[in-house]
């Protein structure tokens, strides 16, 4: 269908994860419903076997694409309202903000503005079918930022809740419902949330650098295997545990493009309702140039719109990039942070610009002094992100201790002041990502990094 020459080229993949230190990657794109694939390396540096296109990678965050389809599904069938306070369907639902928990609907949590602290430290509430609903009833301890819809910060805890509600309607466990729902009729059966089921088939194992990430990007220490290998199941619905192999995550990509139907022709969700999830739904962006959809993130690279998901848990990085207007999707799956996900940013931009011509071009920098800089330095803090930003030559550098899938992670982001309290990372493997300072008055109060609104301390750390 299309005479482009081949994106994958797997020598160029193994070398990149050679040079990133990657252990397994499975890399796979859609053209037309063309598809090409490239696998490399081990599930395992301890025991592994060759990882191949049947390799089930945990997925982490690219999950709450899921969470939020279920949902859709129940919306198609009349069930669900997104504009309907979650309380309708949750009437037990307590906050520690009560007007939150009176006035937030589900639509708030399928498009990070539910507004409390994002819920990255995840407790383990045991393997029973309850865990959800007492990981939900974690809620009630976690601070309200801001009035729900009022702005946006990258919310786990929301789509922990968005699960609940699915279990709530259906009267099934969410693992049963997200099934029947969505999974079996695209026939994506190498998509599964039981350890049981994962652990009798070929999965990755997770792994980080034995040390933190330097200014440079690189990691000096070897890498070790992620334990345990999975979160607690009563954080799935937000990205826990559900593990995937490359070609479904390729048939996920290819219904993003399509409209609502399976491969077999199966109606699974309306064409309307798909298209709404590839549509901003709020006029605040989760970091800038990033706008949500229905758990989407959405951005442009020159005026053409890609639709997209990253995944980060136990070690393991997956990415989903659809374009529509090109018919395009390319799928990336790596045993190994963060530079799994640096692997992934590379193949992905790469990819884009050979065969789709889309150049993504940084934005300049502001020439800036210490002084300049000065404001911006201190601490800052919320639930499973603590950042120090500390002034360092012409630009700033960013401590920051990530708990995005109940692990404690330290990396460095070396970043660069942009136009408007901008800022971008300029290094490492979040480089290009942006994120902005937080002003009132004449103050820097707060921080909006990792899609994460983190508010200035007011004592500094010890």
């Amino acid at each position: 269908m299309h005479d482009q020459p081949t994106v994958l080229r797997p020598d160029d993949v193994a070398e990149a994860a050679r040079e990133l230190g990657v252990p397994g990657v499975a890399v796979g794109v859609d053209h037309g419903g063309k598809r090409e694939t490239v696998t490399y390396g081990v599930t395992s540096i301890e025991y592994g076997r060759p990882v191949d296109e049947a390799t089930l990678f945990q997925i982490g965050s690219t999950a709450k694409t899921f969470t939020a389809t279920a949902i859709m599904v129940l919306v198609d069938q009349g069930r669900i309202d997104l504009d309907q306070p979650v309380r309708r369907y949750l009437p037990e639902l307590r906050l520690l903000d009560g007007d939150a928990a009176e006035t937030l609907t589900v639509g708030q949590l399928l498009n990070h503005t539910a507004g409390w602290d994002g819920g990255d430290v995840w407790t383990d509430t045991g393997e029973g079918d309850d865990a959800l609903e007492r990981s939900v009833a974690l809620l009630a301890d976690l601070p309200q930022q801001f009035a729900p819809g009022t702005a946006a910060s990258y919310n786990n805890a929301a789509f922990v809740l968005a699960g609940r509600v699915v279990e709530k309607v259906t009267g099934e466990t969410f693992e049963r419902a997200l099934a029947r729902l969505v999974l079996d009729p695209l026939g994506m059966r190498q998509t599964l949330t039981s350890l049981n089921e994962i652990m009798t088939r070929p999965y990755a194992a997770g792994h980080r650098a034995a040390s933190t990430t330097d200014s440079a990007g690189s990691a000096d220490g070897v890498l070790s295997m992620s334990r345990p290998w999975s979160d607690p199941r009563g954080y799935l619905p937000a990205g826990a545990r559900l593990a995937s192999s490359l070609g479904d995550q390729l048939t996920w990509a290819r219904f993003q493009l399509g409209d609502g139907r399976s491969p077999d022709g199966t109606r699974v969700l309306s064409e309307q309702r798909l298209r709404a999830m590839h549509t901003p739904t709020t006029s605040h962006e989760l970091w800038p140039g990033v706008r949500v959809g229905i758990a989407w993130l959405l951005r442009e690279i020159d005026g053409v719109r890609l639709i997209e998901h990253h995944g980060d848990v136990s070690g393991q990085h997956s990415t989903v990039t659809v374009v529509p207007e090109h018919d395009f999707a390319i799928v990336v799956l790596t045993n190994a942070t963060p530079s799994g996900r640096e692997l992934a940013e590379r193949i992905v931009r790469e990819a884009l610009e050979s065969r789709l011509g889309l150049v993504e071009r940084p934005p300049e920098p502001l020439s800036l002094s210490p002084d300049d800089l000065a404001p911006y330095a201190g601490d800052y803090r919320t639930e499973g992100l603590d950042l120090r930003v500390v002034v360092d030559g012409t630009g700033l550098l960013i401590h920051g201790t990530l708990t995005d899938d109940g692990v404690a992670e330290t990396l460095e982001f070396p970043s660069r002041l942009l136009p408007g309290e901008r800022f971008l990372v300029v290094g490492g493997p979040f480089a290009g990502l942006q994120g902005e300072f937080v002003r009132e008055a004449d103050a820097v109060v707060a921080v909006k990094h990792v899609g994460r609104l983190v508010p200035r301390a007011a004592e500094p750390s010890a």
